[in-house]
């Protein structure tokens, strides 16, 4: 009989490697999300540059020697998706790539163990029981992980260890966000480095900061009221802010997963200069093992896309207020329309091989499996979190601002095959069709911005197309307007595809699709 072997340090890079961010950050953020998960309300952190050593203490509810000795299996963990940030528990795991020992010392009721570990060959990861060193000896309980590298690295660096603190987890030191967090952190969180509290990242002073809720409906009741769900803020610097910083920053359970405008598929007339985050809890329950992203099956990208639009719609009047909203579109519904018509039906026929697209040409079902966009009956229940949040709506309305915008009301879909068509004259509710569209679908505007240099955005639904480009202006004065609005839209849509679509692939089946009609 033969045997599988594992090469232990290829996995560990494997997982290394589907984190956008360097090896060290990686650990850091991981290491927090455990420490988090284990009820922890102070995670201090300990470093030394002499010593060459980074130590993670925290004071959560620690492992038993069962938990600890599985604790040392790559794919042991006893998390469950939803219930928390950590569900991997590869912090000190990936650790063993970099660091000559992992120590790890947990205390749990009147068990105190300690264990050394190490990656000693490609296929081989020893630890061994060892007397703890004392760090949680006056503790109730907690585990401390103590990294000792063979050469220097960043985490020996207690600025470097504050940044990244504050770059993945600024939900947790901003108090815009204390309400959020009762029911999730009962006794709130703090971080130390080399015992000096970690404080939120400064940001660039922001004129007319906001903040809103969101609020998501979970019942395609047209009346039902959107429950609270999440809590942001946003405002607009003078100047353009750093990268870091600049554009909206999403959230769950205080670790921010991404931040930029093409996630939630916003474009303001001054993107660099607009700075924010949202938290939402429930979007734990779809995010990817390395926290960097969402989950992009069926059922996930129809919750995703469920608290994106709950998430623009509270945007919405606050991006207007700052002088940020869409421009109104110049040319007449008759004169695009058509042409509007016809891409949509092209990336209809696309829809098999590239279901995002699917919420952004209007198409609420669809026979393609895992593509039905309407909301489920289904929905996260946030618990105390609605309390809180009604609480926070309640103290803005007293102190005089607006109320947070309610998402649309959804309109259930008809039976299968069968569509809405709007009806332009008002008065008689629309009746399905066969072969229409649910909704605006997508639509194409015009805009000169002569200060940006891509051909075109999407904003909700509609491409707009930048008629201060040179290409633009060229492609009109040759007589090809037309092709190059198509083009255009092909480019845009290219920003919502996963990356392991082929960007010439996609382009070339658009193209042909929309030549080919008559």
């Amino acid at each position: 009989m033969g045997e599988t072997r594992v090469n232990l340090q290829h996995l560990l890079e494997d997982i290394r490697d589907t984190y956008p961010f360097p090896a060290e950050e990686a650990i850091l953020t991981e290491l927090v999300a455990n420490s988090l998960d284990s009820t922890a309300s102070e995670i201090r952190f300990l470093v030394s540059k002499s010593e060459k050593t980074m130590t993670a203490v925290d004071n959560g509810k620690g492992m038993s020697p069962s938990q600890l000795e599985h604790y040392h299996d790559i794919a042991a963990t006893t998390k469950v998706r939803g219930k928390g940030i950590g569900f991997a528990g590869i912090g000190a795991k990936l650790a063993l790539l970099l660091a000559r020992d992992v120590i790890t010392e947990t205390r749990a009721g009147r068990s105190y163990t300690a264990t050394r570990w190490r990656l000693e060959s490609s296929q081989r990861a020893p630890w061994e029981l060892v007397e703890p060193q004392g760090i949680l000896e006056n503790a109730k309980s907690g585990t401390a992980v103590t990294l000792v590298f063979r050469e220097a690295s960043p985490l020996v660096e207690p600025n470097y260890v504050e940044m990244i603190l504050q770059a993945h987890f600024h939900p947790l030191l901003d108090e815009t966000f204390g309400e959020i967090f009762k029911s999730l952190y009962p006794q709130g969180i703090r971080f130390f480095v080399n015992n000096r509290p970690v404080a939120a990242p400064e940001l660039a002073e922001l004129r007319g900061r906001k903040t809103f809720v969101v609020r998501a409906s979970l019942s395609s009741n047209p009346n039902a009221k959107g429950k609270p769900v999440g809590v942001g803020f946003i405002g607009r610097s003078e100047d353009d802010l750093p990268e870091a910083q600049y554009g909206i920053g999403i959230s769950a359970y205080g670790k921010v997963i991404k931040r930029g405008w093409d996630w939630i598929g916003l474009t303001p007339k001054h993107p660099t200069r607009l700075s924010g985050i949202v938290e939402v809890p429930p979007l734990v329950e779809i995010l990817t093992t390395n926290k960097a992203d969402f989950l992009k099956d069926g059922g996930s990208l129809k919750r995703y896309y469920r608290y994106r639009k709950a998430i623009q719609t509270a945007l919405a009047p606050i991006l207007r207020d700052l002088g940020e909203t869409t421009p109104v579109r110049e040319r007449e519904e008759r004169e695009v329309r058509p042409l509007e018509r016809e891409v949509e039906r092209v990336l209809g026929t696309m829809l098999g091989e590239y279901p995002e697209i699917a919420p952004l040409i209007g198409r609420r079902r669809t026979s393609q499996p895992g593509i039905n966009l309407a909301p489920d009956a289904d929905g996260a229940d946030v618990g105390a979190l609605t309390e809180t949040l009604a609480e926070i709506a309640q103290q803005q309305h007293a102190a005089g601002e607006p109320p947070a915008p309610q998402p649309a009301p959804f309109q259930p879909p008809p039976e299968s095959g069968a569509v809405l068509e709007p009806n332009p004259e008002g008065g008689e509710p629309a009746r399905p069709q066969e072969g229409k569209r649910v909704g605006p679908g997508l639509m194409i505007g015009f805009e000169d911005a002569t200060e940006r240099a891509e051909l075109g955005w999407l904003l909700e639904n509609t491409v707009w197309i930048n008629r201060a480009h040179p290409a633009y202006q060229k492609a009109v004065a040759g007589g090809h307007e037309q092709y190059h609005v198509v083009l255009t839209v092909a480019w845009v849509l290219l920003g919502h595809l996963e990356d392991q679509h082929s960007a010439q692939r996609f382009i070339g089946e658009f193209l042909f699709g929309w030549g080919a009609r008559k």
